[in-house]
């Protein structure tokens, strides 16, 4: 194995960008405070890919607010990371202030991350700073090495930590309102996890005693449609209540999935890979009433996502627009890489996944509610299609939206963060700040 090399830190660069962060007027939006302190800190320690990451969810997740790649001059935002798929990682940031990583593969707070996120990415070292405000850790100032591993100077450590600090006075001196705008702060997205987590439970509990009852009935129904000295009609009829109450375990076992998702943790994906490679299955799923027309750059960038997530969202986007042609049709999918401009929540680049269908369109009532757990206009639909697949929007960091014109069709645009740069061109995306409620929290 290679052993790490010193990279010495430059003093002069370093103090530089120290002034030149806490010099930033106290009027500057913090987003545009995370964009230069990555770039200063990229810059002053030549590091490919510096981000600033911060709790959400109760402290239940990061989620990154910014995200530099210096050789490509290309920032990103959005990419989430959960406590609970990289736990030694979280407990690490949590009791040190300067986490240095310089095998980051092998050391015992990274190993976890290396499979899934570092290696994809050709990460070699990092260097992390906990950020903290009045002695409570609120994000995460990350510096990682792209290529041999990298011995980090005490220099270097002592600067990411100061850099944090100047974070996070700007962070505490911070309106609300700012922070809001700039990263979905903890009110809002706490609403909506308390409210999810409810659902959840309530799910879960009807599921499972729903499911005890129906097998009573299927049970008993079985029994009596085996039933030689029954007249005809009357195994029929139980022939179909054990047709019915098979429905209902299934419907039962969704909803059991929808409460309780069993999901690996995320790792570092080429979406466009991943969607050719399961374009067989979704022709089958669909059916042959149906034709699938697929496109996609050469080249996309990465997002940090879960392949079976990926490839349920993609399903149920798939079905649901076939649904919306029920004598058949033309679902049209598209992969692109994106810059989204106009809402300081979702700046930077994105990988575009695109689904329409010629179908009748939806209504605006519809629209409104159709993301809601239950909520179906079909007469045999479960209505947690659309909710799983705004959930796993949500769990990514991502945003949808839908555009629907009646007699002329649906289009759903799922944004997902981008963790990696492509090297490809990337269309600009307008996406101006939502009302309430018109996207995932």
């Amino acid at each position: 194995m290679t052993s790490p090399h010193s990279v010495p830190g430059p003093s002069r660069a370093t103090e530089i960008a120290r002034l030149e962060l806490a010099r930033l007027a106290p009027s500057e939006p913090l987003d545009a405070v995370f964009r230069r302190a990555c770039e200063l800190c990229a810059d002053a320690l030549t590091v490919e890919r510096v981000g600033v990451w911060l709790f959400i969810d109760n402290g239940g997740a990061l989620r990154c607010a910014n995200l530099f790649e210096r050789s490509k001059k290309e920032h990103s935002a959005g990419t989430m990371l959960r406590v609970a798929d990289f736990p030694a990682y979280f407990t690490s940031i949590s009791i040190r202030k300067a986490v240095p990583a310089e095998v980051a593969g092998t050391e015992p707070w990274t190993a976890e991350l290396a499979a899934r996120y570092l290696r994809p990415l050709g990460i070699g070292s990092i260097l992390d700073a906990g950020i903290f405000v009045d002695g409570e850790l609120v994000g995460v100032l990350c510096h990682e090495h792209v290529g041999l591993p990298r011995e980090w100077t005490t220099e270097a450590r002592d600067f990411v930590g100061s850099m944090a600090d100047l974070l996070a006075l700007r962070i505490q001196s911070a309106e609300v309102r700012e922070l809001r705008a700039a990263f979905l702060t903890q009110d809002e997205r706490s609403a909506a996890h308390e409210k999810a987590a409810a659902l959840e439970q309530l799910a879960a509990g009807v599921a499972h005693d729903f499911r005890n009852l129906l097998t009573v009935f299927l049970g008993y129904g079985g029994l009596l449609a085996r039933r030689d000295d029954l007249p005809h009609d009357a195994r029929k009829q139980a022939k179909d209540i054990v047709t019915a109450a098979e429905q209902g375990t299934a419907l039962a076992k969704g909803l059991l999935e929808f409460a309780h998702p069993q999901t690996a943790p995320p790792a570092v994906l080429d979406l466009g890979a991943v969607a050719a490679e399961f374009m067989p299955v979704l022709k089958a799923a669909i059916g042959s009433k149906y034709k699938i027309q697929y496109t996609q750059p050469d080249e996309l960038g990465q997002v940090f996502i879960e392949k079976g997530q990926f490839t349920r969202l993609l399903l149920n986007l798939a079905v649901n627009a076939s649904e919306a042609m029920p004598e058949g049709g033309l679902v049209t999918i598209r992969l692109a890489p994106v810059k989204l401009t106009g809402n300081p929540s979702y700046l930077g680049r994105f990988v575009l996944l695109e689904v329409t269908d010629t179908g009748t369109g939806i209504d605006a009532e519809t629209q409104r509610r159709m993301f809601d757990p239950y909520f179906t206009t079909k007469s045999k639909g479960t209505g947690l299609g659309l909710a799983i697949v705004r959930r796993i929007v949500d769990r990514v960091g991502g945003l949808i939206r839908v555009e629907s014109s009646e007699s002329k069709g649906t289009t759903f645009r799922v944004f997902f963060p981008r963790v990696g740069a492509s090297t490809g061109g990337t269309a600009l995306f307008p996406i101006l700040p939502p009302q309430l409620g018109a996207e995932p929290a």
